[in-house]
């Protein structure tokens, strides 16, 4: 299932190059803010914390849009760039919240790691370790936080109760998810972030659910089944015909094919 979700985040991705780049622009406007706004606060701390906060939440509402805006693309649909705005509409309660969440955490890191690394000690150490892994966690869970709310549920306590249920059912993917992540956000760098970027991260991780729920189909069909052994092989026929076979001739000069 692994190797199929990564050729199909390639080639969703590679399908829609110039609309997740241009996509990612949003996305690189927001970080210049987060890296020159606050430097001209530096004099002003509680300035400087506001806006940082106010950025974290407009980065949480415009992701939310672009993660919906994305799910359109794996559908096969052509979406128009003028619909982004109806998406960022539609997604504002849990970006809203997933910004709340975002901005209590960072100042906690901020200001609460440091201050335990330097009480010292058992109890010091002990509740770094603690905030740390907890956040590490609530990462993990933030990863389907979108997805759930594009695909599945619009209330609040589904969404978070759907995304930690997903999390821990599926740990071992949800890690791979989180580590490919972490990777094509290194490799944008490379590219200032245009390519593949933030979008094409929020279309893999709705393609993950996508294919994830294929699993819970299974199971709620065949309640008697086990859940360890999933035949992905032939859950993902249709999807794979859809895929198709593809050579890297053909998408970089497919007139040629």
């Amino acid at each position: 299932m692994i190797g199929f979700f990564l050729k199909k985040a390639f080639f969703d991705g590679w399908d829609n190059l110039i609309t997740l780049a241009i996509l990612n622009i949003g996305f690189i406007i927001l970080l210049l803010a987060f890296l020159t706004i606050p430097r001209f606060l530096i004099s002003i701390p509680a300035g400087a914390i506001a806006v940082i906060v106010v950025l974290i939440y407009l980065l949480h509402m415009y992701a939310g849009g672009v993660s919906v805006f994305t799910l359109d693309l794996i559908g096969g649909k052509a979406p128009e760039l003028r619909q982004l705005v109806p998406a960022v509409i539609s997604m504002w309660k849990v970006s809203f919240i997933f910004g709340t969440i975002s901005s209590f955490q960072s100042i906690v890191l901020i200001v609460g790691f440091p201050f335990y690394l330097t009480m010292g000690g058992l109890v010091g150490l002990t509740a770094a370790s603690i905030l740390f892994w907890f956040s590490i966690f609530w990462w993990f869970v933030t990863l389907w936080l979108f997805p759930v709310k594009a695909q599945l549920d619009n209330s609040i306590k589904g969404i978070i109760k759907k995304s930690l249920f997903i999390c821990f059912d599926n740990p071992g993917f949800t890690l791979f998810l989180g580590i490919y992540t972490v990777f094509n956000v290194i490799l944008s760098g490379i590219t200032a972030f245009l390519i593949p970027g933030m979008s094409a991260v929020l279309l893999s991780h709705q393609i993950a659910l996508k294919l994830r729920m294929y699993k819970y189909e299974y199971i709620e069909k065949n309640p008697g089944k086990s859940r360890k052994s999933i035949p992905w092989d032939a859950l993902l026929i249709d999807e794979r015909e859809k895929t198709g076979q593809r050579t890297l001739k053909g998408m970089i000069f497919p007139w040629k094919e």
